[in-house]
């Protein structure tokens, strides 16, 4: 039986824009579990995730930004997109920041 996928809004108005860096997928209100993101992975180009299923990335190796969004680079070589629903909290980061030790991890989405 085929799962439906609610693709959320904010999704959808990013895959609409043209970017110069190659993103492979868009990481849905992504959290830092240093050094990796996680997140829901939807339109991924490589086929190895379905839309809407929680990842979490190889290691983060650099943020850049485009058009006001960020776009994260793995280790492994994959680009994320990385939408919220609200403002980029990762604006004018180009790398990944460790929380303090006795911070709890935030809850997913």
């Amino acid at each position: 039986m085929a799962t439906v996928v609610d693709w959320p809004p904010q999704v959808l108005a990013a895959a609409a824009l043209k970017f110069t860096t190659p993103v492979g997928a868009f990481l849905w209100m992504p959290e830092v579990e240093f050094p990796c993101l996680v997140g829901r992975v939807f339109m991924d180009l490589s086929s190895r995730f379905q839309d809407g299923r929680m990842i979490r990335t190889s290691q983060i190796i650099r943020l850049q930004e485009e058009r006001g969004w960020t776009i994260a680079i793995t280790f492994s070589g994959s680009y994320y997109l990385l939408v919220h629903e609200g403002e980029n909290p990762f604006l004018g980061q180009t790398r990944l920041f460790r929380s303090n030790p006795g911070d709890a991890v935030s809850n997913l989405h």
